[in-house]
């Protein structure tokens, strides 16, 4: 009897359990697998709009290209590119260029030694060179370079060469020497090589000396004298008993100014006066040479005979040579082979001796020296 009440009751309360979950107020309860699929579903929403925005934007940009069915990939916009605009140089009037020279730098010459310079140039300006233009010397060692010179009886037009020549000669003084020059048109407008108008130049190496009498005029043992005894070195200029004196740039006779310095003397004012610089003994070596420039200094009206004296061994004086100068507006230049007294202790005296008056005997020994 107490199983079948038992069994009774457990039914009613399983009655009464299932109907409470059908009152009406109370939530339902969501089950975990409809809580991850409702996410899934929005998931594939979003993705999905994403898309069709993304296409509709495509489909914009390429509304005005041509579709390739083969193709799925958006071609580039065709960029049209602006051309930069080039700027043309007008080439300068007058402007040279260098081709080829003769002589190249550092080539070696005697004091006094004459050569020939030539430079290869290039018309690379766009105006035509003319009789009118020059070249001129503007700076450094002349080497007897003239202030200018025509540089053609013809014309050059732009683009043709032209050789320039000049008659030079090497510096008494040893050592690097270099002159420096440049073109100049009609106008007097100076110019050079390419756009810096940059120079072109001849530079040579002069041998050196082995003695010069110019630096060792007054040094120990040389002795200045005239008829009226010994005299002072240097000199006064005026000093009627004789005197001498280096002049720094002398004048030579033909009215040029030498950038090197000179040893002018006097005779002794009176008639057939004379002076005689006696120089200590060397000896003289082959291959070597007596060389100077005589004449009178500058205008001054000289009458004169210059003598190259020696003395071997400190034997009798004799003349090795003679020159007779007069005002004529030129000078001499003198080479004198000295092989004749090559391996011998010689004593050089130079000599000025006066034709008559003195008065204007002021005379110019320019460059004395002994050099191969």
């Amino acid at each position: 009897m107490k199983s079948k009440f038992s069994l009774i009751s457990l039914i009613v309360i399983l009655s009464l359990s299932l109907g409470a979950c059908n009152y009406p107020g109370r939530e339902t309860p969501t089950s975990q697998i409809d809580v991850l699929n409702t996410a899934a579903a929005q998931t594939i929403q979003a993705q999905q709009t994403q898309i069709a925005e993304t296409s509709q934007a495509n489909a914009q940009l390429t509304l005005t290209a041509t579709l390739n069915p083969e193709n799925t990939e958006t071609p580039e916009p065709e960029v049209t590119r602006t051309p930069t605009p080039t700027t043309t140089s007008l080439a300068k009037c007058d402007q040279a260029g260098f081709v080829s020279e003769t002589i190249p730098d550092g080539t070696k010459y005697n004091p006094g030694q004459t050569f020939t310079k030539t430079w290869t140039l290039k018309n690379t300006g766009s105006c035509t060179w003319s009789s009118g233009y020059d070249i001129v010397f503007v700076s450094g060692t002349a080497m007897n370079a003239p202030a200018s010179k025509q540089l053609t009886t013809g014309t050059v037009a732009p683009g043709q060469s032209i050789q320039i020549s000049l008659e030079l000669e090497a510096p008494n003084a040893a050592g690097t020497h270099r002159g420096d020059f440049k073109l100049r048109n009609g106008n007097g407008v100076i110019f050079g090589i390419g756009e810096k108008d940059s120079l072109f130049w001849v530079e040579i190496d002069v041998a050196g000396t082995l003695y010069d009498f110019t630096k060792n005029y007054c040094a120990s043992g040389v002795k200045w004298t005239s008829a009226a005894g010994e005299l002072p070195c240097p000199g006064t200029p005026g000093d009627v008993e004789g005197w001498v004196k280096v002049i720094d740039p002398p004048t030579l006779e033909n009215g040029v100014v030498d950038d090197e310095p000179g040893l002018v003397v006097h005779p002794q004012m009176v008639n057939d006066g004379w002076i005689r610089g006696t120089f200590p003994p060397i000896t003289v070596t082959g291959g070597v040479n007596f060389k100077v420039i005589v004449g009178c200094h500058g205008s001054a009206d000289c009458n004169v005979k210059f003598k190259l004296n020696y003395k071997i061994d400190g034997g009798e004086e004799q003349t090795l040579a003679t020159w007779h100068e007069v005002q004529d507006s030129k000078h001499r230049r003198v080479t004198l082979d000295l092989s004749s007294l090559a391996g011998k202790k010689v004593q050089f005296i130079l000599l000025v001796e006066a034709n008559g008056s003195s008065a204007n005997d002021e005379v110019l020994w320019f460059g004395p020296r002994i050099e191969p």
